[in-house]
């Protein structure tokens, strides 16, 4: 029966098909959200961000996050992330912004140092590749060379040192809470450190495309290294803005062994979930003599 049911996904899956409209519900609803988007009674940080939806937080945990299907998770998720920046052209968030002061149990880390991060399976995918072919050094290269890309690094990295003030901002027993678990001096520089924990006093160095183009997703059009990382991914013959059929790895119904397009191995944690999942999934296909699991 599971086997019957997937081929008729198969057959009805077209982006012009459920995904679309699932997509256009998407669109209506930050057309619907934009003018009053909150995150705790307060406006988003940028005008280009919106309220992420219960299909959208289900989307990001499942098949952008790569976390587990723990039922009602999307809820700790809802409290964990701000809002979402661009959309897809299938209407899903290709970043998002973290509360700097969640924890998702206690006595585990705040997110002090990753407020912004790039979601989106196609891009990561994209710059995933870029990166290990060697491009983190050419991009340095040219932030050590350029004045222009050197003077708007620092102004990226000081934009996130105040996102990061501006979302913990009247929240002062929860700012206590964190100074008592780092200590003054590590506190001191996580909430002075900008885009990837970068430190005002440390050498210019990228560190992450994927963080530079998140960073651009969310804020909107003054990020230079990410912009000419777009560029780099177009030039690959990849739309920055979604494939027709890069919507399968986000359409949750369809089983990601059947995608037209899915995320492959990746070395952020997301990609690390992804592999444990295939590894898992393949044990236990053995295990039921060359059947997928609930066939």
């Amino acid at each position: 029966m599971a086997c019957l049911e997937r081929l008729s996904v198969l057959a009805n899956r077209l982006c012009g098909g459920e995904q679309v409209q699932g997509a256009s519900v998407a669109a209506t609803r930050v057309d619907a959200e934009d003018a009053v988007a909150t995150f705790q009674g307060r406006p988003l940080p940028y005008a280009g961000m919106s309220t992420l939806s219960e299909e959208d937080l289900e989307v990001v945990r499942l098949r952008h996050l790569y976390r587990k299907d723990v039922p009602g998770d999307s809820q700790g998720l809802a409290q964990q992330i701000v809002g979402g920046g661009r959309r897809c052209r299938h209407g899903w968030p290709q970043a998002i912004v973290y509360d700097p002061l969640y924890r998702e149990r206690p006595g585990k880390h705040f997110r002090l140092g990753d407020t912004t991060r790039l979601t989106c399976p196609l891009l990561v995918g994209a710059i995933d590749k870029m990166e290990k072919k060697g491009a983190m050094e050419a991009y340095n290269e040219r932030l050590l060379r350029d004045p222009e890309w050197h003077s708007n690094f620092a102004e990226i990295n000081e934009a996130h040192r105040l996102l990061r003030l501006s979302l913990v901002a009247d929240r002062p027993e929860e700012m206590r809470s964190v100074r008592e678990l780092y200590g003054e001096t590590t506190f001191g520089v996580a909430m002075g450190a900008g885009l990837a924990s970068m430190r005002p006093d440390a050498k210019a160095d990228v560190k992450c495309l994927h963080a530079q183009v998140g960073d651009e997703l969310i804020r909107g059009g003054n990020n230079l290294i990410a912009q000419q990382t777009l560029r780099d991914i177009e030039e690959q013959g990849i739309s920055v803005d979604g494939t027709d059929d890069c919507c399968d790895n986000c359409n949750l119904q369809v089983p990601l062994e059947d995608a037209r397009w899915r995320l492959g191995k990746c070395k952020n944690t997301a990609g690390k979930r992804l592999s444990r999942q295939r590894k898992g999934d393949q044990v236990q296909k053995t295990r039921n003599g060359g059947q997928q699991p609930g066939e």
